[in-house]
Order: C-alpha cells, then structure tokens, then sequence
C-alpha cells in the first residue's frame, strides 16, 4: 500500500466496458471528478466514437464511471472530432468542438461548432470558429468556461473583413462573439491580426492568459505589418490597454522592439511581459529584461534590475509567479546579485516583494516544466545540473526551492543517496496514456500545499524493489511511494488534486480485488485517508438438496476479445479459481511470454500453476508439454498474484505458427484442483510493452 496514509481507490470499476484507456483530460480541484478519455465508448454511451470521452465521480460507496459524449448527427464519425478543449474548475461544464454536427442547428461539416455541455448533459451550441482546415488554436478559459479564447485564420465577423494576413483572436462570452484586438471603438488595431496571449497554444509557456472570472483577455498584435507585437488587455469586452506602453522618458530610450507576454496573475491585475526594449528609465542596456505591469493603475517595473552596468540576458520567455504577483521566478544570466554565480552561466532568481534574491545557478533548467504555489513560497523543477552536493550523477533530478527558508532540496535523493543510479527522475510523461489533458487543466506535480509528485524507475526507498517506473511523493521533508514498488506492469502519472489529497496514476497492475480486468490500464487514486472495503468474497455454491436455486458466483467484466474459448473456458462460479486475462495482459503475453494471473484462492495453503500447450517440440501429434509453471505459498485466503512465464518452445511456436493454444491448470494442496482454462494466443496481436499505436 501506498505510504503517508494513502489507501489506492481503482477510479476506472466495469463500468468502463473494456474500453482501454488512453488520457486523463482533467481533475476537479477537490479530486473528486476526473475525465477520461478511453478507446471506444463506456457502457450507456449514446454514439460510437473511437476516442470516447467519460467522467468518473467518487462517493462514498465509490467511483462510478459515466460517458461523456452526444449522438452523432452523420454515419461515419471522424478520429479527432468530437472533442473536448476546455473544462470548467470543477468539471460540471464543458466545451466541445466538431466538425460533426451535434444538434439539428449545428454548421455542416467542413465548418466547426463549438457547443457547451452542462452538468445535465444539455448541449448547447455557442457558435463556429470556421473550417478546421482555418487553424483553429484554442488558447484558455475562464474557471467557469463562460468566457472562451481562441485564434482562427477564418474571418468570423464583419470587423475583422480587413485583416490582409495571419490570425484574429476572438471571445466567446457566453453565446456571444467577440473581436479581442481591437480599440475602445471596436476598430481593428492590426490589418495583420492578434494573438491570444503570446499565441503559443502549449499552457506551459504562460498563464492565464484569460483572467479566472473571464473579464480580462490578454493578447498581442502588431501597430502595423511588419512591426514588433506590442501586449494589451481586453477588459469586458469594451476596454483596450496597452500593456506593453513604453515609461521610458530619456530621449535615448531606443525603437520599439518585440515584447512577449509572459503570464498573469488568476484576476489578470497583474502581467509580467519579457523584452529588450528599455520599456523605464532604469533600463539603460540592451540585455532582455522581465518586466511587471500592474493593472489597472499601469505601473510598470523592472523586476530583472541588476547593479548598475550589469544587463540582465533573461534567457526565457517564460516566468513563475504567485497568485498576488509579488514572488516571481525567472531565469537570467549576468550578476544580478552581486556575487552570487558566475556572470555567463544561467541562473534562477526570484524577484520577491521587489527584493531580488539568486537561487541557484543552473544551465539547462526548462522554467514551462517547473510550478509554483499560489504564494510563490515552493517552487519545484528539475535539472540535470548537480545543484547539491548530494547530486552524484548526471541525469535528470527533481529540486524543490522553499522561498520562506530560502532552502533547496533535492527531492529525489531518496534514502542512503540511492538518488545517485544513471536514471531520470522528473515531471516527463511516462507509461501507456497518449492524449493530454485540456489546455486549461494542467497537470499538478506540486500541491498548494509544498507536496511534490514525480515519477522515477530509481529504487529511492528499500520498499522499491522493481525497476520499473514508481509514484514517489515528497512531503513534510519525507519520501513515500504513491505506488507498488512491485511488479513489471506500465505505469503513468496522472496528476494530483490541488490539496494534494488525491494522486492518480494509470496502470494494467491490478492492486486492488476489484480490479478484475487482469492487465488492461485502469486509473488509481492513492487518496489521504481513502479507500474503500474490498468487495463481498463471492459465495459458496450449495450443494444437493440444500441448493434452491442455481449457485450465485461471481460476475466479471466482458471482454469484447477474449481468449476464454467457449463454451468449456467460461469461468465458472466457484470460489476457487484464475479469473480472465485482459486484452492487454494477452498482448504482453503475447509479445513478451510474461504475464501476471490473478487467482481466486479461499484458503492458505500451497498452489501450482501449469500451462501447457501442443508446440513444434510435441512428440506426438496431440500431446501437450509444460510450457510455463509457477507455485505459490498463500498464506491467507484472498487474490493471489502468479507470474507466469512461457518456455522458448511456446514462443517458437507462436511466431511461427501464429497463433498458440493452451490450457491452464491451477492446483491446491488441501483444496485440489480449480477448472481448467483454454487460451489462445495471436502473434498479430504483439507489440512492445508499454506503448501504444494511436
């Protein structure tokens, strides 16, 4: 179990149908809603996509998984649409866009929609953003999704009819649609367009550029073609500033050069631009600066000031900042605090309160993989650079930077320096998901309250005892693993709640009984004083004259591909027994010859497992050999995990011949033998553990 009082809670129950899963959009803030995205539609979906959306929500008797998902208007549905982009805080509205119509009303295809689903599936649509050959680029959202940002090539309302080249940023308000760059008096400020924000669609590259309560939208565009971009804020829809406005009054103050917004706080009061113009007085040099623009009120200050002569060369676009924008985070080179690091390497500093303070110095830190707590006190990342003396080798490392004891600490050290292997640790994805969440909900690696998550295949603790990929969590100076630290099986991090509560983590392990899918990907959560009581054991049949009835035994999920061949390989009711392998636990099997079997076992004792198959090494025609054994003590009743591995003559077979066929036999030593399974095995079913093809 995972350690900290977590208890693992399996998010993903039958309900998911067998449809693997292949993303995790979105968390609510309190964890209690994730969204899914699954390969094929859940049970109860109205429409047949291939990328089939769903939302799990936890009560108290536990996770239950819905489809989130409209009846297609056409016959033949598309691979991407439809699609969710934008997901409200607590997951109850959505946003959706397709090039399929949704509702009677909806554009025809090749034209997209853009439609709002409530909380009671009611779907609305709120307008088209053009064709989806217009380079469409969703960019935020509002907290509650009523206030929607994006920027199309497609000229969408009369105002916009002059724009000679690139793209327009536009608001959806609720149903209504808005020119973004454009002055008090609705007139275009560009005949070459704007851009949300910096007009980079990856989030991780700024924040917010749509304010949380939607009144304000930050966006870029140049005076005329061919000039840099200046940065404004677009207030309710009526107000346009300048943010970028120049301060400077020396009559040396230079040309306009390209300013880039950097982010904003969540009530948009505050901006953090990065340029090389001399945007104040104090800027004398031509070195790249970050600056910080309050809003309203306009004043405009130099956040990256070093002594006199010394330029700052900010080496990113990119800042981190507290939610009241007084600690920011940046990296520079040059001595912007006297004697702190070497002038030309690349350093991280903090501009904190106005008071610039050195961290670290660190070559080849990316700030967009970094994040921050809402008061700016934590501040997490992760280097290859030997920050610490502890730091031993030269690959990836995760640092946490405490800004009120002005502590950093190498988080994934683990015990006795065992941080120190040839292996990355880090925020990277990993494991079998393919899609990313929604643009405007990012994956947490940092709660609100300093708890650090990051997965690693280094052995940090003594309880890690394999060496695959593991869930660590750092927190009150401890490490703790979130995970088994057992096993071979694929394993992806998901995210975390904001509080740090919830932890969720993909994975085809079965941790739980409940899991009986055997191999398939199913979603975890290691929760802070969760769990729920395992599931009732099935019942004993009756047997002769006291049966009334036939016996109860236990239901599994189907799965739509099976190998159990019937009618013998049905698995029987009985309280002794190998449940069913999942598609992908067949698809190791197949493509590694290990797999792990999950048995049914309702006392201690001794148990064996056999397989045997009919291979090119038989000597006669229908006899089998042992193609794979494993014996197991089981000290008390319950789920007992066997692994299996097949000999070189099955596997010889199967690649030859294709396909394998072989049975299974499980033996007590005081409860005897459990019914007999048949599988079949495919060779065009291989592919590398791990990986997915889309």
């Amino acid at each position: 179990m995972p350690g900290h009082g977590r208890a693992w809670e399996l998010v993903t129950t039958g309900d998911t149908n067998g449809a693997p899963l292949v993303g995790v959009r979105g968390l609510s803030v309190d964890g209690d809603r994730v969204a899914l995205t699954t390969l094929g539609p859940v049970a109860g979906a109205p429409a047949g996509a291939l990328l089939a959306n769903a939302m799990a929500t936890r009560s108290p008797e536990g996770w239950a998984v819905t489809p989130l998902g409209q009846p297609f208007t056409v016959s033949i549905p598309d691979l991407e649409y439809p699609k969710p982009v934008a997901m409200s805080a607590d997951l109850s509205s959505s946003i959706w866009v397709s090039d399929m119509p949704l509702l009677p009303d909806a554009p025809p295809s090749p034209q997209l929609g853009i439609y709002r689903r409530t909380a009671d599936g009611t779907l609305t649509l709120l307008g088209s953003p053009g064709n989806f050959f217009d380079l469409f680029n969703f960019i935020d959202a509002s907290a509650d999704v009523e206030h929607l940002a994006f920027q199309t090539q497609a000229h969408l309302l009369p105002a916009d009819a002059g724009r000679t080249q690139g793209s327009d940023a536009y608001e959806l308000a609720g149903s209504t649609l808005r020119l973004v760059g454009v002055d008090d008096a609705g007139v275009p400020l560009s005949a070459c367009g704007s851009v949300v924000g910096n007009g980079r669609p990856d989030p991780s590259l700024m924040s917010n550029a749509v304010s949380r309560d939607g009144r304000r939208i930050f966006f870029s565009a140049p005076p005329a073609c061919g000039e840099p971009n200046r940065v404004y804020v677009r207030e309710d829809g009526a107000h346009t500033t300048e943010v970028s406005a120049s301060t400077c009054g020396r009559a040396d103050c230079g040309a306009p050069r390209e300013v880039t917004f950097a982010g904003a706080t969540p009530d948009g009061s505050q901006a953090f631009l990065t340029t090389d113009q001399q945007l104040t007085d104090d800027d004398v040099d031509e070195g790249m600066d970050v600056y910080h623009r309050s809003i309203p009120g306009g004043s405009l200050t130099r956040l990256s000031a070093g002594p006199p002569g010394v330029a700052a060369n900010v080496t990113q676009s990119v800042v981190r900042a507290s939610d009241d924008g007084e600690r920011v985070y940046f990296l520079a080179t040059g001595a912007l605090v006297p004697g702190e690091g070497e002038a030309d390497r690349i350093k991280l500093y903090l501009s904190d309160h106005g008071h610039l303070r050195f961290v670290t110095t660190v070559d080849d830190i990316d700030l967009s993989r970094s994040e921050i707590t809402p008061d700016g006190r934590v501040l997490v990342f992760t280097t290859a650079s030997a920050l610490l003396p502890s730091d031993l080798d030269s690959n990836t490392d995760v640092y946490r930077y405490d800004a009120a004891s002005g502590v950093l600490t190498e988080v994934s050290l683990g015990v006795a320096g065992r941080g120190n292997e040839p292996l990355n640790a880090g925020f990277e994805p990993t494991g079998p998901f393919q899609l990313a969440p929604l643009p405007n909900q990012p994956v947490r690696h940092l709660s609100n309250d300093g708890r650090v998550f990051f997965a690693t295949s280094e052995a940090l603790l003594p309880e890690d005892r394999n060496e695959t990929v593991d869930i660590y969590e750092y927190a009150d100076g401890t490490l703790g693993l979130v995970t088994s630290g057992t096993g071979d099986d694929a394993l992806a991090y998901a995210g975390a709640s904001a509080d740090g509560v919830s932890v969720y983590f993909g994975t085809d392990a079965s941790l739980l009984p409940a899991d009986r899918d055997n191999g398939d990907d199913d979603l975890y959560v290691a929760r802070l004083g969760g769990g729920f009581p395992d599931p009732a054991s099935p019942p004993t049949p009756c047997t002769g004259d006291a049966c009334q009835g036939p016996p109860i035994g236990r239901v599994d999920r189907p799965s739509p591909d099976s190998l159990i061949d019937a009618p013998d390989a049905t698995p029987q009711a009985a309280p002794f027994g190998l449940r069913p392998l999942g598609a992908r636990a067949r698809q190791r099997l197949a493509a590694t010859g290990r797999t792990q079997l999950l048995v049914d076992v309702p006392a201690a004792g001794r148990l064996s497992l056999v397989a045997r198959a009919r291979t090119s090494r038989s000597r006669k025609a229908n006899g089998l050999i042992v193609v794979g054994r494993a014996d197991v003590t089981v000290r008390r009743a319950g789920v007992v995990r066997v692994s299996l591995r097949l000999s070189r003559a099955a596997l010889d077979t199967l690649h030859g011949r294709g396909t394998l066929l072989m049975t299974l036999s499980v033996r007590h030593s005081t409860l005897g033998a459990a019914p007999t399974y048949r599988l079949r095995l495919s060779a065009t079913t291989r592919r590398s553990h791990g990986r997915r093809s889309r």
